[in-house]
């Protein structure tokens, strides 16, 4: 199959490369990153989703559209659908520690090992997302080892009602307003989005449910012509139950079925807070400052687990100068995050984390004007604090960040590009601490065992890439290599995290687009990703192994076509590789994650020329036509399935 695929991918690549068209392919301006600049000249890997992107495919959930659009590896945590596995070059189960994501420039990153709560984001709010590899700890510090997602939201103007209904009980319901003066702009949004889920009652009659209302409001004031202000709140309430573990037999049987598991409840209570000022100093200098406060109870007591406090504050201060052939940004940033158990044991575990940073671009003088030079450097100190009834126990690491790349235009359409990325990830606060469970079944968690503080992992990335936009496509391939020193892991044996050195991952991606003419256009995604494990001081990993839960292969080909001025189909196909359990660091469990596969059809229609409405638009998907299973496998029957089976979903969207 996979052999089928390849081919098919180069097939692609040549029509695209040699195909005549005299269509224009726009070229979309990489904004608030790292400067502002076409994509063309970016010495960086950047993917990038617009809100057509997004509308186009019919996805109802961020999580299920980032799985089935983008070049990300994306599973579900361990059947939870509010939070979920961000997989990116080749970083294994916990890939999201090592990726940065922002929503609006706030930081999502938990301060342990859950998961960013994308449940919350609202997918029709989305108005942009960049998808930065290899690169951005200069800027984002902590955790931009494999890259960042950044999320940009929309700001309303009028009124819009959606209404849709689908399998498993779904039913979303989704309002939209804004209103814009001259001096200020105001957006509300209110998001109901519940589902019965499709799983076989668990054995207390429960399914696999999920509720997410969310509320959110945004305000920004021209308090001058120079000076802009931004203020931001939002409140989110999660519940869930989460699938249970089934056997190989059970899951190729029937996936619904619950194997005899009662499915654990989570429920999420998050209030978010932000204020921020954009003042343009003079035509060279732009000072911006901004800060938010996020507070989440967790309440995991019926998934035999804890009740926890978690509160978030941050800050960042940059300021932007834009001079003769160079760019240069500078900043200092703060970030203050604290767990507080509330039940099952006393203790309270703080990480803090202060830094500056210096970057730019620039051109040489003397040198052709061919060359655009990147260069940035970061220092970065955190802190822990961990107190319980037996003692205080502190310690602290400064750490350093550095980016280095140049990208040179062949010509106008054709650029080669490189960079050199130094980043690191300090430990989140989960893994000093050991889980412990009773001996016998059921196997009830019991408590945390606090044992010590770990080093930070660090890692050298280097990328070589090249960007071809044309008039005919948009084509950018790179390739990387990654070394890792410190790579923090979890013996699923002991559950004590540890350190493993000399990790390597290395790989190509390619992306395209295409526009065969002004109604039909198709992209394509591909991944080749190897992840080797290093060595540890016990000698327990086998090293040059296969990181587990790392597919090798990935593929994602989609196709769009206008049939109508009102009306558009979209049909994609994603197709991911099969990969070893995530316990399989021995690489000899005989049942591996299979492939994913994965065919969907979206068709969107705009009801124009209302009487009483703006635009009235309806639309439909069907997720998984050929009812492929998924699963994500922890171990031999030890199986999450999830996307199972053919899903559907049809609304209607009303802007007064």
């Amino acid at each position: 199959m996979f052999n089928k695929k390849l081919l098919l991918l180069v097939t692609f690549l040549a029509t695209s490369i040699n195909a005549e068209t005299n269509l224009e392919t726009e070229e979309i301006i990489v904004k608030n990153y790292q400067y502002d600049s076409k994509e063309s000249t970016s010495p960086y890997s950047i993917e990038i989703h617009t809100a057509k992107d997004i509308k186009a495919s019919g996805s109802t959930s961020v999580q299920s559209y980032l799985s089935q659009h983008s070049s990300l590896n994306i599973t579900p945590n361990y059947g939870d659908r509010a939070k979920a596995n961000f997989g990116m070059r080749g970083y294994g189960e916990d890939a999201h520690q090592n990726i940065v994501m922002t929503v609006d420039g706030q930081r999502m990153n938990n301060i342990d090992l859950s998961a960013p709560l994308i449940g919350q984001i609202d997918i029709n709010s989305i108005e942009r997302i960049e998808i930065v590899k290899g690169t951005g700890s200069v800027r984002y510090g902590d955790g931009a080892m494999a890259g960042v997602i950044n999320i940009y939201t929309k700001g309303y103007n009028g009124l819009s009602l959606e209404s849709s209904i689908g399998s498993g009980g779904l039913i979303k319901k989704i309002m939209n307003a804004g209103f814009s003066h001259e001096k200020f702009q105001l957006s509300l949004s209110a998001v109901d989005d519940k589902s019965e889920g499709i799983a076989a009652p668990d054995t207390n009659g429960n399914k696999d449910r999920f509720r997410n209302k969310t509320q959110t409001a945004k305000l920004n004031i021209n308090a001058s012509d120079d000076t802009k202000l931004n203020f931001g709140v939002s409140s989110s309430r999660i519940g869930q139950h989460v699938v249970g573990i089934l056997t190989h037999a059970e899951f190729h049987e029937d996936p619904r079925q619950n194997g005899g598991n009662a499915y654990n409840n989570f429920d999420i209570d998050n209030d978010r807070y932000s204020a921020g000022v954009d003042h343009k100093y003079n035509e060279k200098l732009n000072l911006n400052a901004n800060m938010y406060y996020e507070d989440k109870l967790y309440n995991a007591l019926n998934a035999s687990g804890d009740k926890y406090t978690k509160g978030y504050f941050g800050s960042n201060f940059t300021g932007d100068y834009k001079g003769e052939g160079y760019n240069l940004t500078g900043g200092l940033q703060y970030f203050d995050g604290e767990r507080k158990s509330v039940d099952q044991y006393p203790g309270k575990t703080s990480k803090q984390n202060i830094s500056a940073f210096i970057d730019s671009v620039f051109q040489v003088k003397g040198l052709s004007d061919k060359f655009l030079f990147s260069a940035g450097f970061r220092r970065e100190q955190v802190n822990y604090r961990h107190v319980d009834v037996a003692a205080i126990s502190k310690t602290r690491e400064t750490l350093a960040a550095y980016d280095l790349g140049v990208n040179y235009a062949v010509n106008e359409k054709l650029s080669i590009f490189s960079n050199i990325n130094h980043g690191y990830l300090s430990p989140d606060i989960d893994r000093f601490f050991k889980s412990v469970w009773n001996s016998s079944s059921p196997y009830n968690f019991l408590r945390r065992d606090f044992q010590g503080f770990m080093e930070s992992a660090k890692v050298k990335t280097l990328n070589i890439g090249l960007n071809n936009i044309t008039n005919k496509n948009k084509l950018k391939v790179v390739a990387f290599y990654s070394d890792l020193k410190n790579e923090i892991v979890l013996d699923p044996s002991t559950f004590i995290n540890q350190n493993l050195d000399n990790s390597k991952k290395y790989g190509i991606e390619v992306q395209n687009e295409f526009k065969f003419n002004d109604q039909t256009t198709a992209k394509i995604l591909y991944n080749f990703i190897k992840a080797k494990i290093g060595s540890d001081n016990n000698s327990k990993y086998i090293k040059g192994n296969d990181l587990p839960g790392v597919p090798r292969h990935a593929l994602v080909l989609n196709l769009n076509h206008k049939f109508s001025d009102q009306g558009d189909i979209n049909i994609t196909h994603s197709w991911r590789d099969e990969s070893y359990a995530i316990n399989d660091w021995e690489n000899d469990n005989t049942q591996k994650t299979p492939y994913y596969n994965s065919t969907d059809l979206n068709v969107n229609y705009d009801i124009k020329n209302q009487d009483y409405f703006n635009k009235v638009s309806v639309f439909g998907a069907i997720q998984n036509i050929f009812e492929h299973k998924h699963a994500q496998i922890i171990a031999n029957d030890t199986f999450y399935a999830y996307n199972y089976t053919r899903t559907w979903v049809t609304g209607v969207k009303i802007d007064f």
